[in-house]
C-alpha cells in the first residue's frame, strides 16, 4: 500500500458516516408533559417513568437495504392479503387504543413516552396534541411509520407540522404485520440523530406505538448506546410496557446491528492503519 492511501480512504469513509451524539450517563426522570382539558383526545399525559440519558458517540454504518428475492405470485398475493386486512381492522384497533388510553387503572396504557433525552415513543399524535409536544416536550421532528391512510384524518399532514416549525418524515411500513426495511432504519436514525445534535426532540410513532416505531426506536438505541437488539428492546419495554417486537422485526434489529458492528470495526481497522 501507497504511504497515506489507507488515511484517504478511511476519511472518505468518515465522511458518510452520520452525526456523532455525546456519551451516556445514568438514568433520568422523565419531564411529563402538561395535562390538556378533560374532554381532549388522547386523554391524561404519561406519567414519570425510567429514561435513558445523554448516549453516546457512534457513526452510522449501515449498508443498503437487501432487496427482497421474487416470491412469485402466492407471496404478492399475502402482502395484499395482509395490507387489506390491516386497512379493515385499523379503525377497530384504534379504538381499542384510544379506549387503553382513557381507562384508569391497571388497564391504563399512557400514550406516549420519552425514551431517552431525543426520543420520544408513542401512538399516532392526534391534532390536539400539537401544542403539548412542540412546547412541552420541544418535539421538532416526527417519524411516522404508518401508511398515508392512517393519519389523513386524525394527524397533522407533512404541511401543518411545516407550520408549527416540525419537519416530518414518513416511512410507511404495513399495520400488523409489517417489517420496517434495512433502509428505512438508517433513514429513521439518520433523522433523529440530527435533531438530537441541535439538543430537540423527536417524535416516533405508528398507530399505538407498540409496534413499527418501537423497531425503529430499537434501532435508534443500537446506533446511539452500541447495544444489543435484545437490550435495546428490554430498554423500551422498561419505559413503555406494551412494546410488541414480532419476530420479523427482530431480524432486521439483527441485520441492522451486524452492519452497525462490521461499520465499527472498519472505523477501528482505519484509525490503527493511521496511528
Amino acid at each position: 500500500m501507497e504511504p497515506g492511501a489507507g488515511a484517504s480512504g478511511c476519511a472518505a469513509e468518515r465522511r458518510e458516516a452520520g452525526p456523532e451524539a455525546s456519551a451516556p450517563e445514568g438514568p433520568a426522570a422523565t419531564a411529563a408533559p402538561s395535562r390538556e382539558a378533560a374532554d381532549e383526545w388522547p386523554p391524561s399525559s404519561p406519567s414519570p417513568s425510567g429514561l435513558l440519558s445523554r448516549p453516546r458517540p457512534a457513526s452510522l454504518g449501515v449498508g443498503e437495504a437487501r432487496l427482497p428475492e421474487a416470491g412469485g405470485g402466492r407471496m404478492a398475493a399475502g402482502g395484499l392479503l395482509e395490507a387489506g386486512l390491516a386497512r379493515v381492522l385499523f379503525y377497530p384497533t384504534l379504538l381499542y387504543t384510544l379506549f387503553r388510553g382513557k381507562v384508569p387503572g391497571r388497564a391504563h396504557r399512557d400514550w406516549y413516552h420519552r425514551i431517552d433525552p431525543t426520543v420520544l415513543l408513542g401512538a399516532l399524535p392526534l391534532r390536539n396534541m400539537t401544542r403539548r409536544l412542540v412546547q412541552d416536550e420541544n418535539v421538532r421532528g416526527v417519524i411516522t411509520m404508518n401508511e398515508e391512510y392512517e393519519t389523513r384524518f386524525l394527524c397533522n399532514s407533512s404541511k401543518e407540522w411545516k407550520k408549527v416549525g416540525v419537519e416530518q418524515l414518513r416511512l410507511s411500513t404495513v399495520d400488523m404485520t409489517g417489517v420496517p426495511t434495512l433502509a428505512n432504519l438508517q433513514k429513521g436514525v439518520q433523522f433523529a440523530l440530527k435533531y438530537q445534535s441541535l439538543g430537540q426532540s423527536v417524535y416516533v410513532h405508528c398507530k399505538a406505538g407498540r409496534s413499527r416505531s418501537a423497531t425503529m426506536v430499537a434501532a435508534y438505541l443500537i446506533q446511539v448506546y452500541n447495544w444489543s437488539p435484545e437490550e435495546a428492546v428490554r430498554a423500551i419495554t422498561k419505559i413503555r410496557s406494551h412494546i410488541h417486537i414480532r419476530s420479523g422485526q427482530l431480524e432486521v434489529l439483527k441485520e441492522f446491528h451486524k452492519e452497525i458492528t462490521a461499520g465499527a470495526a472498519k472505523d477501528n481497522t482505519c484509525h490503527t492503519s493511521q496511528t
